[in-house]
């Protein structure tokens, strides 16, 4: 009876010492969570800006947050086009827009879609730089 009595007792000393270990790691503030991945989806597109020099759209949805499609390549005459159509590659209606996606205008002139390479987030460091880069092409 005794042999068992002493069992528990190096048992429960043992398990309080094992907790005893794990409670400072708990009470330690969590690691910043990573950025979430920005997800547009098209059927939630509000509206379109081009960027400065047609290698990027800054896209706002219903929800008015602000996306950033970086194209593959230079995307012409994106200024002038009043729609644009996305051709997503996803499963479903709730897919997102990603890397290889198309922008397609409707130019008759030029029907080559615009491949979607990156995108993110609408940033005011990235606004700021865009608003510098449309001052530098009006003074050319």
């Amino acid at each position: 009876m005794e042999d068992s009595m002493t069992r528990i007792l190096v048992r429960g000393a043992c398990l309080v010492s094992a907790l005893c270990s794990v409670v400072p790691a708990l009470a330690q503030p969590a690691p910043p969570a990573p950025a979430e991945k920005a997800c547009l989806r098209p059927a939630q597109i509000y509206d379109y800006h081009p960027v400065p020099g047609n290698r990027a759209i800054v896209i706002t949805d219903l929800a008015r947050k602000r996306y950033r499609l970086t194209f593959m390549a230079t995307c012409r005459e994106l200024q002038y086009h009043i729609a644009l159509r996305f051709k997503t590659f996803g499963v479903g209606g709730l897919s997102c827009v990603g890397r290889g996606d198309q922008v397609q205008l409707n130019d008759p002139v030029n029907p080559n879609p615009c491949i979607v390479q990156n995108i993110d987030y609408q940033t005011p460091a990235l606004d700021q730089t865009d608003a510098a880069a449309a001052a530098a092409a009006k003074q050319h």
